[in-house]
């Protein structure tokens, strides 16, 4: 295959080569790793203590009463921890009650710990923290292997993070898809994941999530203040690209 059809609609800056989908307008260069991953962290988290199915049980409720207490807030995706955080207080004390009436309220504490007890200015802070008593090495080593294992957009865990924010819009029927597009298979990423059907949903989410991340302009000053915070509560450094 020739290099013109492999770049074909892409636009030259430079030594660079943007691709189409981040020349749309009003798109923003995203990271996954510098920008995506500190916002959908939370999700990791849960998916590291609990099971991706119980995990997405537990974000479909969160979205579910996160939609409903804010319906005009059309334009927010729940699987960021940012546009959770923008619930305003009565909101905020909507979902809590409702995760707490359905015995959800515990496990999430629990497994958002490190980031409600060990980052300033965590959006979701307003969970609250575990009534447990948990120790410092421990948040740091649940935080830092939730980090180790999400950080790569091209194995399963980083995968599904990725997928989680079209769920999230599924949950909230804030996304409809033309009968055009042919959908993959979502749960071969967790049922063949060496599968052509897996690596076609793969690619469809991580697509979509930056699409829409890059649409979304989210505010990086939560972005800032995770990597920043990593950076000090530990000697350890995360080896990882920009992209």
């Amino acid at each position: 295959m020739s290099k013109r059809r492999i770049l074909e609609g892409h636009k030259q800056s430079g030594k660079r080569f943007i691709p189409p989908m981040k020349q749309l307008p009003g798109m923003q260069m995203t990271s996954y790793v510098n920008d995506m991953l500190p916002e959908l962290i939370w999700i990791g988290l849960l998916n590291d203590r609990l099971d991706y199915v119980a995990t997405a049980r537990l974000v479909e409720k969160i979205v579910q009463v996160a939609a409903e207490a804010a319906p005009d807030a059309k334009g927010r995706n729940y699987a960021l921890c940012s546009h959770l955080g923008a619930l305003e207080d009565p909101q905020r004390a909507a979902l809590l009650q409702t995760l707490d009436t359905e015995g959800l309220l515990t496990r999430l504490r629990l497994a958002i710990a490190p980031l409600v007890l060990l980052y300033e200015d965590f959006p979701m802070a307003f969970v609250g923290p575990p009534e447990d008593l948990i120790s410092r090495e421990t948040l740091l080593d649940r935080i830092y292997r939730a980090i180790d294992r999400h950080i790569d957009k091209y194995q399963t865990p980083g995968i599904i993070l990725n997928g989680e924010m079209l769920l999230t819009r599924l949950v909230s029927g804030t996304i409809k898809f033309s009968a055009d597009i042919k959908i993959p298979d979502f749960n071969a990423v967790l049922e063949a994941p060496e599968s052509d059907e897996a690596r076609h949903a793969a690619g469809f989410m991580r697509a979509n999530a930056l699409g829409e991340f890059g649409m979304l302009k989210v505010d990086n000053r939560w972005a800032r203040t995770f990597w920043n915070t990593n950076y000090t509560l530990s000697a350890c450094e995360f080896v990882h690209n920009s992209e």
